[in-house]
């Protein structure tokens, strides 16, 4: 599905161009986080209820998810016409925004279905519904991109893909909604989903800083820069994604023995960042030579060279502290968490705002996801503290060595190829060589095991 969504964006981005690609995901940022908001953790209170949870707490859902979801396009809508008229002043934003707010309704009651199937553990279903969205939407966009529609041929894309995921879900759960109502049950679900998700939404506007701050101060071209790359680093991302995700139940089955929690932090942190780093100084490397053909004029590749190496920089260094919440999290340090993201996520608007208003128009886009790199730094400072003082001390040691050396590998086809020599210097240290030969025996001895 990974590989099926990038040869699909990269066709479609050759035909679009960036400006289009850009606004478009202005907007798709704006739609995925009301959609983050309309959720309200319901999602996740429904996937976590007991077995024989009765089929009303669903249908309760649905209603609630629908009426909530009618509301917030509706004031979101009214918010965002005056925002796009006095802040943004994008040809387009207003009407593709106010086009795709249109589905909020539908993809917020489709997690009702989706939740169903998640509790049956149905992963095969669900597969099969997003692949099909997936294709659907770039059956509806190709075509109208290869005629002229421009931005609105992914707006067709995304209206496709919204009908086809909402339908598939309910039909492969074979869900069917009931009226029914109950504030006393309502309250209980909305009260753990809000416990549960306010981390995520405070984390999640970092997504928002593009549509709210790049978009009106540096245009939409540059945005597609920023989306297109942050599409090659999601790609990349996979192991990091998978570690995050498999990490909290792994480390609630030893958070009692720290000596063995430390050691599981140390070892994830390691195996993230040598599979991160070579994977990101290969596609560098490699995309010098192969991008131009692949995306065409249009597309300006030493910019987005330069917008995915600092990307590809801040997920490494990041890549160090961000397994750090997962164990923060087992060891009921969520507020901890929480402070970490709203730290980040102000000093993201503070500095990226002050940086855009103060540099040249030539200048904004390498400003922006510098800022975005200097944003992270003290809630990496503030993780690596609270692993500090609740769990212990993890031994960073040549994991600093293999992060330097990957960041230099990384950074070489950018500013200079002699900073090979560096990553080389740094990953060839004796101490280096030997903690990768462990790392590779660890992994070779899991898989037999396996």
């Amino acid at each position: 599905m990974v590989i099926l969504g990038l040869l699909g964006a990269l066709f479609l981005t050759r035909i679009i161009g960036p400006a289009n690609y850009g606004l478009y995901n202005s907007v798709a940022a704006i739609f995925t986080y009301m959609v983050t908001i309309g959720k309200m953790g319901v999602n996740i209170y429904l996937v976590r209820e007991r077995r024989d949870a009765p089929l009303e707490l669903f249908h309760l859902a649905f209603w609630w998810l629908l009426g909530y979801g009618l509301l917030l396009t509706i004031i979101i809508g009214g918010l965002m016409l005056a925002l796009g008229h006095y802040w943004v002043r994008t040809e387009g934003f207003i009407p593709v925004l106010l086009t795709l707010l249109g589905g909020l309704p539908l993809a917020l009651v489709s997690a009702v279905p989706l939740a169903l199937l998640e509790r049956e553990l149905d992963y095969r279903k669900t597969a099969l519904v997003e692949i099909g969205a997936q294709v659907a939407f770039y059956c509806a966009a190709i075509p109208m991109a290869l005629t002229g529609f421009g931005v609105w041929a992914m707006v067709a894309g995304f209206w496709a893909s919204q009908l086809v995921t909402v339908a598939g879900f309910f039909t492969a759960s074979r869900y069917r909604p009931r009226h029914y109502w109950n504030r006393a049950e309502l309250r209980p679900m909305l009260r753990y989903g809000f416990s549960v998700a306010l981390s995520d939404w405070v984390h999640q506007l970092q997504n928002l800083a593009p549509s709210m701050l790049l978009l009106p101060l540096a245009g939409s071209e540059a945005v597609g820069y920023v989306a297109l790359a942050r599409r090659f680093i999601s790609m990349l991302t996979f192991v990091k994604e998978t570690a995050s995700r498999l990490s909290i139940p792994a480390f609630a089955r030893i958070q009692d023995d720290t000596t063995r929690l430390l050691r599981a932090i140390q070892e994830v942190i390691q195996l993230q960042t040598l599979a991160l780093g070579a994977l990101f100084a290969a596609f560098a490397a490699a995309g010098l030579f192969i991008l131009p053909y692949v995306l065409g004029e249009r597309w300006n590749i030493p910019s987005l060279l330069m917008v995915f190496t600092l990307m590809g920089t801040r997920t490494l260094i990041g890549a160090l502290f961000s397994i750090h919440a997962s164990a923060l999290m087992v060891r009921k340090q969520a507020r901890l968490v929480l402070n970490a993201n709203t730290v980040y996520i102000i000093l993201l608007f503070l500095i990226t705002y002050i940086g855009l208003v103060i540099s040249p128009p030539e200048y904004r886009l390498l400003v922006f996801n510098c800022a975005d790199l200097l944003a992270i730094l003290p809630g990496c400072w503030m993780r690596h503290l609270g692993v500090l003082r609740h769990i212990g001390r993890v031994q960073y040691g040549v994991t600093l060595l293999w992060t330097g050396g990957m960041i230099a590998a990384l950074l070489a086809p950018w500013l200079s190829w002699w900073l090979y020599l560096v990553a080389a210097g740094l990953l060839g240290q004796p101490a280096s060589l030997r903690q990768m030969r462990e790392i590779l025996g660890m992994l070779a001895q899991a898989r037999r095991g396996g």
